[in-house]
């Protein structure tokens, strides 16, 4: 698995296809070895990096992995890296979960999210998570230092709701942010 995931990071990288930093891939890592999740839903798979990368870990306890991917390119060509993969726990689906009912894509409640898709949508993201997570989630979301100028939808939303966060550094530039609840 990790022959195929430097393949993934060295060919995304010449193309400038962004996927996770290696700092948000070990905090991800550190996170599912923690909280060992039965179910995590990501929001942007792009070519299927972190798809892979939090799949190979789960399959360890059993966990599912639900995705979710706008682009429909980039949808395609994760479904080829995940059968390179040779991963059967997930499950990816080439819509944005704003534009459809996610409940009826979701077959359970998710403990686990990540939310690496259209920055400007972070704030919708989270309100529809609201819908599908399970009590005593964890929900991570990536960039919020580097694109912090089309998150305004997301600060609104937190703050409406009263929803706690912390923000943590991660690589030069950029961060992440953790809601735990």
């Amino acid at each position: 698995m990790n022959d195929l995931l430097l393949k993934l990071r060295q060919n995304a990288e010449m193309r400038r296809v962004p996927i996770i930093s290696r700092q948000t891939e070990e905090f991800l890592k550190e996170q599912l070895l923690k909280y060992k999740p039965r179910h995590c839903i990501e929001i942007g798979s792009a070519i299927g990096y972190s798809t892979i990368f939090v799949a190979a870990l789960m399959q360890a306890w059993n966990g599912q992995v639900t995705s979710f991917e706008v682009a429909y390119p980039a949808y395609l060509e994760a479904l080829m890296h995940i059968k390179e993969a040779n991963l059967h726990n997930i499950t990816l689906y080439p819509f944005d979960i704003v534009t459809s009912d996610v409940r009826k894509f979701v077959p359970k409640k998710g403990d686990f999210f990540f939310v690496d898709g259209q920055k400007s949508q972070y704030g919708v993201y989270l309100q529809e998570i609201e819908n599908i997570k399970e009590e005593n989630s964890l929900i991570i979301i990536d960039d919020v230092i580097k694109f912090h100028n089309k998150l305004d939808g997301l600060y609104e939303y937190l703050s409406k709701k009263q929803i706690n966060y912390q923000i943590l550094p991660m690589e030069e530039g950029d961060g992440i942010m953790i809601i735990k609840h």
